[in-house]
């Protein structure tokens, strides 16, 4: 009976359908190829990367709006990393964390605001006699420059040349500049209030850290993304943490502070005024690799030249002081420093411009601590390595 049926129907030329099962192969695909399906294997991972990305640009975008918040947060817990050893070393002798902190705080807002009140003064004073000085300059190396004035001035008849012969004739519009400049503090915070706010929270925020201890590293490393299968991981890895880092930072700034006496001595010898000024300036621009030398360079260049009548006596100091950084630069910091935390030039020219971009001057001079406090909590937390590994050597 069924065959005559199917008989039947193939004579006639119906098709029916062909019963599917859900959990039986599809037999006219089982052997194809997972190529030939026109399936797409690989659109999680572009998935993955693309959610990435824009998280990463939304993160830097909440640094840049969110700066007058955050970088008096990141200033504070890079101070307590600094400040934490003479705390401790109170603690042995008796004196618990919220006095002994409340004592190195203290102590060391005096010292900040002692330096700022005896440096203000020259500031303000180079500050007002700038226009006069940079007429000076210019006055001085047009003595220099004088066999290049020629070409200068042919190069100018033909550039006028060549806009009279234009089909328009029409002079240009003036482009009309605002004098007003902003200083990188307030672009950075907004204001003289808003700098004074910040100067208040960086003060409480790290007298609060370093009074509760290693908490906060505690809680940190206890947040991040790792494996502690045994006891007391993350009270181990926070420890190691916090010493290497606080290491690396008191190191780094007793080098720049050596490198801004010995400045601020040579300058004496060579008969420069405020050398403390300039001594001081050398000392924080050093924070920023390659960059600070080169700013620190070409600023002493220019007020050597406004002070001494001779260029070539005026070209002494920059010398002078290029002679200093290449030493602190390749014996003193190499044998102080060694190979302990080793960023390589990619890393920190990338890390200059991004922090330089986000927080600004600020944000260039705290990049390489920022990036070495990083690479040491990657090297010590097992899912973050890989990240130490891109910035390392």
């Amino acid at each position: 009976m069924r065959d005559t049926m199917e008989r039947a129907i193939r004579r006639s030329g119906l098709v029916l359908p062909r019963p599917v099962f859900p959990d039986a192969p599809d037999e006219a695909s089982a052997d194809i190829p997972l190529a030939r399906t026109g399936s797409t294997p690989r659109a999680p991972i572009v998935t993955a990367a693309s959610v990435t990305v824009l998280a990463l640009l939304a993160f830097l975008s909440s640094l840049y709006v969110a700066r007058a918040v955050i970088l008096p947060v990141v200033v504070a817990i890079l101070a307590s990393f600094v400040l934490r050893g003479p705390v401790r070393r109170l603690r042995r002798l008796g004196i618990r964390e919220p006095l002994g902190a409340g004592i190195i705080v203290l102590g060391f807002v005096f010292v900040v605001v002692t330096a700022i009140g005896l440096l203000s003064g020259p500031a303000i004073s180079w500050a007002d006699r700038a226009p006069q000085a940079l007429s000076d300059v210019e006055r001085k190396v047009r003595k220099v420059t004088r066999p290049m004035t020629r070409w200068i001035a042919t190069a100018q008849r033909v550039e006028e040349m060549a806009s009279v012969a234009t089909p328009t004739g029409g002079k240009a519009a003036p482009v009309v500049v605002s004098a007003t400049r902003a200083s990188w503090a307030t672009r950075a915070f907004g204001g003289a209030v808003s700098l004074a706010v910040a100067g208040l929270t960086v003060t409480f925020l790290t007298y609060f850290l370093l009074a509760s201890g290693d908490l906060f590293m505690r809680k940190l490393v206890k947040v991040l993304p790792f494996n502690a299968d045994r006891q007391g991981v993350p009270r181990k890895i926070s420890d190691e943490v916090e010493l290497a880092i606080a290491r690396y930072l008191r190191t780094t700034l007793f080098i720049n502070i050596g490198l801004g006496i010995a400045t601020w001595g040579l300058l004496l010898l060579l008969g420069m005024p405020n050398a403390g000024l300039w001594g001081s300036m050398a000392a924080m621009l050093n924070f920023i690799p390659y960059l600070g030398a080169l700013l620190t360079t070409a600023v002493l260049t220019v007020a050597a030249i406004a002070v001494f009548e001779s260029v070539s006596s005026a070209l002494l100091v920059p010398a002078a002081f290029l002679l200093l950084n290449l030493i602190e630069s390749n014996l003193v910091t190499p044998t102080l420093l060694g190979r302990q935390f080793p960023l390589n030039t990619v890393a920190i020219f990338i890390g200059l411009m991004l922090w330089g971009f986000v927080w600004g001057v600020p944000g260039a001079i705290l990049a390489v601590p920022i990036m070495v406090t990083l690479k040491i909590l990657c090297d010590r937390v097992p899912s973050l390595r890989p990240f130490g590994e891109f910035l390392g050597q």
